[in-house]
């Protein structure tokens, strides 16, 4: 009998960049721990010496975490009966926005993967887009879909669409790449979804904001948050798949009222100039490489520990002062 997915143990090997798929060395920049939870007490936040790319070493395998989105989404939204928020749907039409104009007409096919309760489906379908269709890996994000927008959302994990034999003119991938360890394979199999002339978009958050964004110390080096891409890296990645950049964006997302980040985001779509045109094809391109990933991750690094500092030193004031208080907390 297999063991409950918070008994089990996972081990810290060598993870192959998720981008060019390199063991070689790579630099560890801080080592993130956890005091309890589902996936394993931590991993090392790490940059590939042959790509730049920036990753986390030391991770459960992908058995491990499809099951904990599978058990565990925290997507259904259940404090709000599943419902978005209106930060979410603004987000939603930022995202169509930059999308539609890519898009051959309002009879679309379109395949939102990890599409959690359907929000982003649910704003294309209000734009006109008559046929609009959803994955996720948790059966209670697909039953919302269906209950709160009317949409089709099927449940299967992200390998499992390897088995589609439909194709589509758009395939989305919005707050996906930053979760799956085995990447590659995964805009390996989104791009195999694709029709002639389909373009797909994907959005996750971005590195190089990270600084500028910190609302909580080592935020997003969160148990769930295992890829962290530029626009560099996230281009280099899906010229695995022979796809190609045509627009890509930096822009800020408001999660809540004061609480902002960062998002790379792109349209890609089957290159004709031969970048991307085979696996080895990214690593001989010095375009590709990742110069901004580490910079980026060392001043978020320090940005976080200073303000862990700060939050040390008001409780030792505390602790001297004996002030009686409330202490409250919570996990990403």
């Amino acid at each position: 009998m297999d063991l409950p997915l918070h008994k089990k143990q996972f081990s810290a090997a060598v993870r192959p960049c998720p981008v060019c798929a390199s063991t070689a060395e790579r630099e560890v920049l801080y080592r993130q721990r956890f005091a309890a939870g589902p996936l394993g007490d931590g991993y090392a936040v790490s940059v590939c010496a042959a790509c730049g790319a920036a990753f986390a070493d030391g991770i459960p395998g992908q058995f491990e975490l499809d099951a904990y989105y599978a058990e565990r989404s925290k997507y259904t939204y259940a404090h709000a009966d599943g419902a978005e928020s209106p930060f979410d749907f603004k987000r939603f039409e930022a995202i169509a926005d930059q999308l539609e104009p890519h898009l051959p007409s309002k009879a679309a096919r379109i395949l939102d993967i990890g599409c959690a309760t359907g929000g982003l489906l649910a704003v294309l379908q209000r734009r006109g887009y008559t046929h609009v269709v959803g994955s996720d890996p948790s059966p209670a994000c697909a039953e919302a879909a269906r209950r709160l927008h009317g949409i089709e959302v099927r449940t299967a994990t992200l390998a499992e669409h390897a088995k589609w034999t439909e194709r589509f003119d758009a395939v989305l991938l919005v707050g996906v790449l930053e979760h799956v360890r085995d990447v590659r394979a995964a805009v390996g199999i989104a791009a195999g979804l694709l029709r002639p002339g389909g373009v797909l978009y994907g959005a996750q958050p971005d590195v190089e904001g990270f600084a500028a964004c910190v609302n909580a110390p080592y935020q997003q080096f969160s148990t769930e948050h295992v890829n962290f891409f530029s626009t560099a890296s996230l281009t280099r990645l899906l010229a695995t798949a022979e796809l190609a950049p045509v627009a890509t964006w930096r822009w800020l997302v408001e999660w809540r009222e004061g609480v902002t980040d960062s998002v790379v985001s792109g349209v890609f779509a089957r290159s004709d100039a031969g970048v991307g045109a085979g696996a080895g094809a990214p690593a001989a391109s010095e375009g590709l490489r990742d110069v901004v990933s580490r910079g980026a991750l060392v001043a978020y690094v320090a940005q976080s520990a200073a303000g862990e500092a700060a939050t040390r030193q008001l409780i030792e004031e505390l602790v001297r002062t004996q002030e009686p208080l409330l202490v409250w907390g919570a996990g990403t």
